[in-house]
């Protein structure tokens, strides 16, 4: 047999051993790969979220709670948050600045039927982003099924809804707002519950629902550049005086930016610490397997064995086993990858770049793993390999 199908099946004379080492490697390789997506996945949410927020400016009902601006559910007939900061919103002098202006109109809704079913509807012109009171990156929820709204739906009674409201209250794929009946034709996810309880609805069918006159919740300004924000800002809180308040996004979404990158830091952690299981379990099964062979490295040499032939023994049972391993970390990381992500909270999809991490970690392992043996096999005499073993 040659030294390389020797290398091949040397793993496998103990096969208890070899499974518990395969399942164990795969297991490491696998998560390891899926910490390494997950904090380039926080680390890129942070730099897209910075990158969108650094033109993006809040308006909410002066004196309004937090940013859900829950100061805009006062009852119908509240005329201090209305279209018409909308239009002196418009109306400022550096108007021509303003890239996009997204309203919003928001109202509770409370299920009699079922203990603590809160939660909030939210009407929006379609097209504008599904900001999710409460999500991490409140600006983009993300669709898990169906469709968001397209342009055709501004007059439709129509609705996406969150993932927790779908579990917990959506039949027949379509729900009843107010006694109107919408058709749900989407379900978003964020990265908390209180985020996934909202119905959003075009801001047309919102009205025609509920009726609340010309009343707003929110205003979303998008400035054209970084550069001209902080005239916006200045002209809206002179022209806005005592009827909105006027927020700059770095400064609410300062906790989402230390939550992802505490995420991100975690899980860089995380995967350090999983490479490092991997290598020792690799080294110390390649250690223990060439001490319980060294007569019959010793043998070999003394055959005629070259120290290429038992070099590539060694390297051939490394990268088996690793390889091995890969491939159970491969399917793995497959079965994993959604349930990681819902559990952190960022998107980790199963792709190309996790591919060649498992093969890069698995063929850095083996690298690893065969090093002694390598050097002890080389090194080897044949009477000595005798003398140890007699």
């Amino acid at each position: 047999m040659s030294a390389i199908g020797r290398g091949l099946t040397n793993p496998f004379r103990n096969k208890a051993r070899a499974v518990v080492v395969v399942a164990l490697l795969s297991f490491v390789t696998g998560l390891l790969a899926l910490m390494v997506q997950a904090t380039l996945a926080s680390r890129n949410q942070v730099a897209a979220m910075e990158g969108r927020v650094r033109t993006l400016i809040e308006l909410r009902e002066a004196g309004a709670f937090g940013t859900g601006g829950f100061g805009g559910d006062k009852p119908v007939g509240h005329d201090r948050f209305t279209t018409d900061t909308l239009d002196k919103a418009r109306q400022i002098p550096s108007a021509r600045n303003l890239a996009r202006v997204d309203e919003y109109v928001y109202t509770p809704q409370v299920d009699p039927s079922k203990k603590n079913a809160y939660a909030m509807v939210i009407g929006l012109h379609p097209g504008a982003s599904l900001r999710a009171i409460g999500e991490v990156d409140y600006e983009n929820a993300r669709i898990v099924a169906g469709r968001s709204f397209q342009a055709d739906d501004a007059s439709a009674d129509v609705a996406v809804v969150g993932r927790l409201y779908a579990e917990q209250r959506l039949a027949d794929r379509q729900i009843v707002l107010d006694g109107r009946t919408f058709k749900v034709i989407g379900i978003y996810a964020t990265a908390n519950d209180f985020g996934d309880n909202h119905v959003f609805v075009p801001i047309k069918a919102f009205r025609a629902a509920f009726n609340p006159g010309k009343r707003l919740s929110k205003i979303f300004v998008t400035v054209d550049s970084v550069s001209n924000v902080e005239r916006v800002v200045a002209e809206l809180k002179e022209r806005l005086v005592d009827e909105a308040d006027v927020v700059t996004a770095p400064e609410a979404v300062s906790t989402a930016r230390t939550t992802l990158g505490t995420l991100a830091v975690s899980s860089a952690y995380a995967a350090v610490l999983l490479f490092a299981i991997g290598a020792v379990v690799t080294v110390f099964v390649m250690v223990l397997s060439t001490r319980e062979r060294i007569r019959e490295i010793g043998t070999l040499k003394a055959i005629g064995a070259s120290n290429r032939e038992v070099v590539l023994q060694f390297l051939s049972e490394a990268f088996g086993m690793s390889a091995l391993a890969a491939i159970a970390a491969l399917l793995l990381a497959l079965l994993l990858a959604p349930l990681i992500g819902r559990i952190l909270g960022v998107p980790i999809a199963f792709d190309a770049s996790i591919v060649l991490f498992v093969l890069g970690a698995s063929a850095i392992f083996a690298a690893l793993g065969s090093l002694y043996p390598v050097i002890r096999g080389v090194r080897l005499s044949p009477v000595e390999a005798m003398r140890r073993t007699a």
